[in-house]
């Protein structure tokens, strides 16, 4: 499942890793997260085919290690959360829509449904009722995305560029837009415009901050990202960013005014936190390539192949640090 919004791609994120690892406190949270925020995608997300795939396999590794401790109760909420979800959504599709939520939701539906007709036809209608609604834009813009009506998606983008909003939310959503069209001032004067609003968001000092590296802002994303770091803590589970993020984003930015060592204690901290974020052995890589520690540069560019062999850029890297070694 893909998503054109931030915050909905990490808790759904969120759910996924939680569950693999059969940690369903945290996976009942994130879900019940969804629930409030983003009722219509709860639907979906309960049903895709993805969800379901984990939820089997969770309870594969269940029924090999049994323990009350991992077992979800009769009456969890995530066992009454699912039970509820499914029922709306078997419901949804049987509806007559009133609001433009409701065509909204609906139209949400037939597009995981593959039904994408008739989800075009719902935010059509929302849009009907309320002209400037952006989740409806941007849920059609993705829906035609889908069915590889890219020039179509585009002007509808475009529509969503071009619409003015003033919730925190909808901004953030703006803002991520514009970056997605290599808008990058646009989505910084939007990034300021809902800090206006909210100054100490975190999840926005996040965008923030990652929308300066890409304007080569290096110091100003610094501070961003340092303050969102700061504001990490006061409320994870409703932060769209894992905190390794922006240590590596930081790392990046560190790198580019050329303060190499507190470049490398981001990096390090990034992967302390998480050692699958492979993305800073590269970065690690580069440094020490710059330093003339072959060795070590090779042992980074390796680990991160070893996740992602793919990449061509990482594979150069290996391959001259390899015939620099044999020099």
């Amino acid at each position: 499942m893909e998503f054109n919004d931030p915050a909905l791609e990490h808790l759904v994120n969120k759910i996924t890793v939680a569950l693999n690892e059969n940690n369903k406190e945290d996976a009942a949270h994130y879900m019940d997260i969804i629930i409030d925020k983003y009722p219509e995608v709860a639907n979906i997300l309960m049903n895709s085919i993805e969800f379901q795939n984990i939820m089997a396999q969770n309870e594969d590794v269940e029924g090999e290690e049994a323990s009350d401790d991992f077992a979800i109760q009769p009456g969890s909420a995530m066992e009454l959360d699912e039970e509820k979800i499914i029922n709306d959504m078997n419901a949804m599709l049987d509806i007559e829509p009133t609001t433009a939520q409701e065509y909204i939701q609906k139209g949400t539906v037939l597009t995981v449904t593959e039904e994408y007709e008739k989800a075009l036809e719902c935010f059509d209608k929302a849009l009907e009722l309320d002209e400037n609604n952006l989740s409806a834009l941007i849920s059609k813009g993705n829906t035609l995305e889908l069915m590889e009506k890219f020039d179509d998606a585009s002007k509808v983008y475009d529509d969503v560029m071009n619409t003015e909003v003033e919730e925190v939310y909808d901004l953030m959503s703006k803002g991520y837009i514009f970056e997605g069209h290599q808008r990058y001032n646009d989505a910084l004067k939007t990034y300021d415009k809902a800090l206006q609003k909210e100054r100490y968001n975190a999840n926005i000092l996040f965008l923030k901050g990652s929308c300066l590296i890409k304007l080569e802002q290096y110091q100003k994303a610094i501070d961003s990202l340092e303050e969102a770091i700061e504001r990490y803590s006061e409320n994870p589970y409703e932060t769209i960013f894992e905190l390794e993020n922006a240590y590596h984003n930081k790392g990046v930015s560190l790198h580019a005014i050329g303060e190499d060592d507190d470049a490398l204690e981001a990096f390090s901290l990034a992967l302390g936190l998480n050692p699958e974020y492979y993305y800073s052995y590269y970065e690690i890589g580069i440094i020490q390539e710059d330093r003339e520690k072959y060795d070590s540069a090779l042992k980074n560019y390796n680990k991160f192949l070893e996740y992602d062999n793919t990449d061509s850029e990482v594979v150069e890297a290996k391959e001259r640090v390899e015939e620099l070694l044999k020099e």
